[in-house]
């Protein structure tokens, strides 16, 4: 069973989130730890008919097989289900940043955006899901509650662009207004009084600190939203309430810019992201004390004018308006300082030449007049001048200040700033590549390749899936490391089972492991080797190499990139990076796919799942491939594995839709879509696993592929064709005696997969396919004597009407009713 689960107290992104990771990962259970929060709790109704969320409560922690958590990463926010950190994988989906003490999680996407929501949506348009109108609104709304309608600090681009896509959906926007709005209650208010009474501006280095305190009895919901009202009211920088509700003491603080909340309140216990962040402490004073003693420490450095100024500034020489004029108008400035020589090297100032001052000028006929009468003061200010400072002499500059130092009795002009600079953001440095790899990892392959990469310094890459499912801000279960030789994958596997738990099993002859650590995360070691192919199709012979020759005998620049543990640098020998860029497929070489068609199987499943197309070379080279003579000395259980592997994704339709786009499924494995997909999908879309089914995943593929044939125009040639094993050709032909109008005995149904396909075709079949007693078939019918006919399936409806009514309870009643129905004539003629 997999479970979807976010926090206590679910506000709208977690709600929006959860809804939308259910629909990413179907057929999970949605589960509810504690209550709803504020709005959310007058919705109740409302969610109750159209969302299934299951109290955790009643969730059997024994049968939870993968948790999806989604905005939070906290173990001690998730209830019981705290107790499955570290025996099953957990998958994060969180906006807030990572934090010592995190749940391990083996895949999911972690990043600095203002909604959680936000990280879903672009795998929900990869993989073309449907949204209800209500599905979307609930998903808005996490993303208006979270950035504040988008103003708040911590908004990107990617959530505005996910609002886009919820919008297109069919988000209520004025629903979500109504829904997010706080509606403060009478105790609210009352607190939000006590918070203006005891407001009190704390600042250090210009950073403005609105302190505010309250008390009330017992808890009160919705109060988060009072930090940004006070924030602007009192047009502070930040705020820190203390709320003492009954015997809880919580603190609640927020900022606009420069003071990272979350890591200053975790100092107390607490936690957040940077511009929101919450704690619940014992002992208020010593911690209040605290976080004020500290607060200059977890401050960033205030911006000054040497790094906010435009350089080097342009000035002019005296002369007239309109000479100076022409020279703003081919510069495109609004204004500049016209400047003399003076000694020392430096310039003495005359005033700023305005645009708008010389326009003037000129309208009243003055442009032959010297520019100096009528220039505007101008006001320098040294270089490493706070911004905090700068505003007043704005206004006195008329919008505009000089920076520089003074040289004898001139200055040195270094830059200028305007009005407009204080709303610009310097650009971050951006972080070597290497370093942006590892930290867009999951938190528990990220721990794993610390480790390796302080035990291992040399010889170990992570590579393919893993380096460009991060580079796209994505993973999943498995971390793919390749080691150069004098590094033993037997060595590493210890190494990793030693330090996580966990188990490994080691193939010698081929130089692989596989580890599959203690809390889900599944670790593939590979000897680097490079392949040779002796004929088309046929299975490669290995030798040990370098990491170059490995990457070389991969199927897609994508998948041939090697992040190197020891120096973090990235190997991108073919062009990775740029096709990852462009969103495209590109096989290392023309006759990639001739050597192994699988790889074009391989390449239609990773294009389904990551939203990827073929490029214009691997559109070409597929011809060759597919030719019968190609096709016949390839391997058929290596292409059998990668029809299964299909199956078991989620966009195993979308995929299998695009090889017969290509022309490639047809001749691959003698499949065609269904013409008719509606009955095709209604079955798909009914089927899913067993709960007692310990292997989900090798379930799904089976029920698929049996479906799949089943809509072939020859199912049983088919499946020879594909060499499927023998108890799965039984199973299919069954389906096909079913799909066919004949009649099957119900015991011969009774095994998965062959059960759950039945009933996804027939669900009216549910009832009687559950019965425990023999009920009276077609063929005990036949065996009386009746002739096959419209007959037969009257006698069978009313003996099913006299079963309902309980007029016949065993096997032996049905049977008399049958032969007096039979033979006393009461039968309608056919």
């Amino acid at each position: 069973m997999r479970v979807v689960v976010a926090h206590e107290n679910l506000d709208f992104d977690a709600l929006g989130s959860m809804v939308l990771a259910g629909k990413l990962y179907p057929g999970s259970v949605l589960a509810l730890v504690g209550g709803l929060e504020g709005p959310l709790k007058e919705l109740a109704p409302l969610l109750e008919d159209r969302l299934d969320l299951v109290p955790a409560a009643e969730v059997p922690l024994e049968r939870v097989s993968e948790v999806i958590l989604v905005d939070n990463a906290r173990p001690e926010r998730i209830g019981p289900f705290k107790a499955l950190v570290g025996r099953v994988p957990f998958l994060v989906y969180d906006h807030h940043p990572r934090a010592p003490g995190d749940v391990p999680a083996v895949g999911g996407r972690v990043l600095a955006v203002g909604a959680t929501v936000s990280l879903l949506v672009p795998l929900v348009r990869e993989r073309g899901l449907t949204l209800t109108p209500l599905e979307a609104t609930l998903a808005y709304a996490g993303l208006w509650e979270d950035t504040g309608g988008f103003s708040f600090p911590s908004t990107t681009p990617l959530d505005l662009e996910a609002a886009h896509f919820l919008a297109e959906k069919g988000a209520e926007i004025p629903r979500v207004r109504a829904w997010v709005r706080p509606h403060l209650g009478e105790e609210a208010r009352a607190v939000l009084k006590a918070l203006l009474k005891t407001a009190r501006v704390v600042e250090q280095e210009g950073f403005r600190l609105l302190l505010a305190r309250a008390q009330e009895e017992g808890y009160i919901p919705a109060l988060a939203p009072l930090a940004h009202t006070l924030l602007d009211l009192h047009e502070a920088d930040g705020v820190l309430l203390v709320l003492r509700l009954g015997r809880e003491v919580l603190l609640i603080a927020r900022s606009k810019e420069r003071l990272d909340v979350g890591r200053w309140l975790a100092q107390v216990g607490g936690g957040g992201h940077p511009r929101a962040a919450f704690a619940r402490v014992r002992g208020v004073r010593r911690a209040v004390r605290r976080l004020l003693d500290t607060l200059g420490v977890f401050l960033e450095p205030e911006p000054t004018l040497r790094e906010a100024m435009t350089s080097p500034v342009e000035t002019l020489s005296p002369g007239t308006v309109r000479e100076a004029l022409r020279v703003l108008e081919e510069r495109g400035y609004g204004a500049m300082p016209v400047v003399v020589p003076s000694e020392g090297g430096g310039v003495r100032l005359l005033g700023l030449a305005r645009r708008r001052d010389l326009k003037k000028a000129e309208r009243l006929g003055l442009a032959d007049h010297p520019v100096e009468g009528f220039l505007a003061r101008a006001v320098v200010l040294p270089p490493e001048t706070p911004l905090s400072q700068v505003e007043p002499h704005l206004k006195e500059g008329g919008g505009r200040v000089l920076v520089g130092e003074r040289v004898g009795e001139g200055f040195r002009l270094l830059g200028i700033f305007t009005r407009t600079d204080l709303y610009r953001r310097k650009p971050m440095g951006e972080k070597p590549l290497g370093e942006r790899i590892l930290e867009a990892l999951p938190e528990g392959a990220r721990r794993v390749v610390l480790a390796l990469k302080e035990a291992f310094p040399q010889g170990v890459y992570l590579v393919g899936g893993s380096v460009r499912d991060a580079l796209l801000g994505r993973s999943g279960p498995d971390v793919d490391l390749v080691l150069e030789p004098g590094v033993r994958a037997g060595e590493v596997a210890r190494f990793l089972v030693e330090r996580f738990g966990g188990s490994y099993g080691l193939h010698y002859a081929f130089g692989t492991a596989r580890v599959r650590l203690a809390f889900g995360l599944a670790v593939d070691l590979a000897e680097s080797r490079e392949e040779v192919y002796p004929y088309p199709g046929a299975l490669p012979q290995v030798r040990p190499a370098p990491i170059a020759k490995d990457l070389e005998r991969r199927d897609y620049t994508v998948n041939a990139m090697a992040l190197s543990l020891g120096s973090l640098e990235l190997l991108d020998p073919y062009g990775g990076l740029r096709d990852i860029e462009a969103r495209l497929l590109r096989p290392l070489h023309p006759l990639a796919f001739v050597e192994d068609p699988s790889r074009i199987v391989r390449g239609a499943r990773l294009a389904a799942r990551i939203g990827f197309r073929f490029a214009e070379e691997a559109v070409k080279a597929l011809p060759p491939a597919l030719l019968p003579e190609v096709l016949q000395s390839a391997s058929r259980s290596r292409l059998r594995d990668e029809l299964l592997l299909t199956l078991g994704e989620d966009t195993f339709f979308q995929a299998l839709a695009l090889l017969q786009e290509l022309g490639a499924l047809e001749p691959l494995y003698g499949l065609n879509l269904p013409a008719q997909t509606e009955p095709f999908l209604r079955a798909l879309a009914r089927l899913r696993p067993p709960p007692e089914e310990a292997h989900p995943e090798r379930f799904l593929m089976e029920a698929r592929l049996l479906l799949l044939l089943l809509f072939q125009r020859d199912p049983l040639g088919a499946s020879l064709t594909l060499g499927l094993p023998k108890r799965l050709q039984e199973a299919l032909a069954l389906l096909v005696r079913a799909w066919q109008g004949e009649e099957v005995e119900r015991e011969a149904l009774g095994k998965e997969p062959l059960r759950s396909v039945f009933l996804a075709l027939f669900p009216e079949k549910e009832a009687w396919l559950s019965q425990k007693r023999r009920v009276l078939m077609g063929r005990d019918l036949l065996q009386l004597g009746l002739k096959p006919g419209p007959q037969v399936g009257e006698v069978l409806r009313r003996v099913a009407e006299a079963r309902a009514r309980g007029e016949v309870k065993t096997f032996e009643e049905e049977l008399a009713l049958a032969r007096k129905l039979v033979g006393d004539g009461t039968l309608s003629p056919p």
